[in-house]
């Protein structure tokens, strides 16, 4: 699949420069979980090597978010218990959490608010993925935690002017309008190209570069689908919705995944807890969030 003309015609490298790496050894992790086989015991001998960011991998792990069942004081008794799935969540969420986290002021959002969202997205990607397709469960988390980071590196690219006109145009014309009208290219292609240097997984590539657009993504159009609906989830509920109606999922683009009621009634029931635990996740991080993108 690939980017519109116009899309074609913009430079990306002039967002996504801003973007900080993967520590190197999240990406050789995130390598060796390409092999269903690989020991967990492995995976966290390579995260040990990096002191700092197995800290913070153990902070997040033992955080309410992750739920481990008591208390671990090594990475590799967290990443054996957290188990095969979560211990690549863990480490993406621990890898972006600074850049989430920031501020994003060409769409008004607050420090922290994003992080809120795309956890949400997160979570609820997950919790549809069980219903909708096993084979998606290991990697929606990540699909969902990372759908907006392209509109970090849009803001960190753009004069405060700018940012300015984005805003504006964004509260009487919408998101992707305003992206089309001032920067020709948007969020959805920045984060795919974002998660293509990261050297992320297909399904997260796809799933974050056309949850706008999900019949776009091919073998990956469910992944995508489902991201699009969890992205209207946990916006409505941050925004003060506390039960999800059938309704509000209508107006979703084609091939968004469209949960029944009963799945919205559980959606309502253990989303917001899991917004308010994001907090904590990110607290997890602390010291690494205070540091700017370099």
């Amino acid at each position: 699949m690939k980017p519109s003309e116009d899309e074609r015609q913009v430079d990306l490298t002039k967002f996504t420069s801003n973007i900080p790496p993967f520590p190197k050894c999240v990406q050789k992790v995130l390598m060796m979980l390409r092999d269903p086989r690989i020991q967990l015991t492995k995976v966290a001998e390579v995260v040990s090597l990096d002191q700092g960011f197995a800290g913070k991998v153990l902070r997040m792990a033992n955080s309410a978010y992750f739920g481990l069942p008591r208390r671990v004081y090594n990475v590799t008794e967290a990443l054996v218990l957290l188990g095969y799935s979560n211990v690549r969540n863990v480490l993406i969420s621990a890898s972006a959490s600074n850049i989430l986290s920031k501020a994003v002021e060409a769409y008004g959002l607050d420090a922290g608010r994003l992080w809120e969202h795309s956890v949400g997205t997160a979570y609820a990607s997950q919790m549809i993925s069980r219903k909708a397709s096993m084979q998606i469960y290991s990697m929606a988390f990540s699909c969902g935690l990372l759908h907006d980071v392209g509109k970090v590196a849009i803001d960190l690219a753009l004069r405060d002017e700018d940012k300015e006109r984005m805003l504006a145009l964004i509260r009487s014309v919408g998101v992707m309008r305003a992206e089309g009208e001032i920067i020709g290219v948007t969020h959805a292609a920045v984060g795919m190209e974002i998660c293509r240097r990261w050297n992320l997984p297909e399904e997260i590539i796809d799933a974050v570069g056309y949850h706008h657009k999900p019949l776009e993504a091919g073998t990956n159009s469910l992944a995508a689908g489902i991201v699009s609906t969890a992205d209207r989830c946990s916006r409505l509920l941050l925004e003060g919705a506390t039960t999800l109606h059938i309704h509000e999922f209508q107006g979703l683009p084609e091939g968004s995944y469209i949960p029944d009621v009963k799945m919205l009634r559980q959606l309502s029931d253990e989303l917001p807890a899991m917004i308010t635990s994001s907090k904590e996740l990110l607290q997890a991080a602390a010291e690494e969030v205070a540091k700017p993108l370099e």
